[in-house]
């Protein structure tokens, strides 16, 4: 599983992982990470990755409230390499975050377990809104949802 980027975000207080790959077919309609679709891009998750990430969460910890996982597709990845990042990010004590394009009734419940959060559903640019916010993340179409942990799944 590779690593594209990590990033911070201070409109939603988080820190943001994306993953690369996507296996969506076809491919969502104005895709925002379209450069994500490629398994071969970034690098490559392993221990020394990990402390850079923790690092860089600690170096901010007290404005990060929550760790966002996106891609590519996460679920597209090797599951047990995304646990393995799961995992890893659960020390660090943030509420985690799945940004996924399948249905929650489409996902596994253990991988699902793992997450504090879930926002699912496929773009589809005919289904665009701008009133669907929830969690105080906006959502880009009628379909997407966020699910909490313990009220949702």
């Amino acid at each position: 599983m590779k690593i594209a980027s990590t990033q911070y975000s201070v409109s939603y207080n988080s820190f943001e992982i994306y993953l690369s790959g996507c296996r969506g077919s076809p491919k969502c309609e104005e895709c925002y990470s379209k450069e994500l679709w490629d398994f071969s891009i970034g690098e490559e998750y392993t221990k020394e990755y990990f402390d850079k990430i923790k690092k860089k969460i600690n170096r901010f910890n007290k404005i990060i409230d929550n760790i966002f996982i996106l891609g590519g597709e996460p679920l597209d990845q090797n599951i047990e390499e995304l646990k393995k990042l799961i995992f890893d990010l659960k020390i660090l004590n943030k509420p985690l975050w799945l940004f996924t394009r399948y249905d929650l009734i489409e996902i596994d419940k253990s991988i699902l377990e793992l997450f504090d959060y879930a926002k699912t559903g496929k773009y589809i640019k005919e289904l665009s809104c701008n009133d669907n916010t929830k969690y105080n993340i906006k959502l880009a179409t009628s379909n997407q949802h966020i699910n909490k942990k313990g009220i949702d799944y």
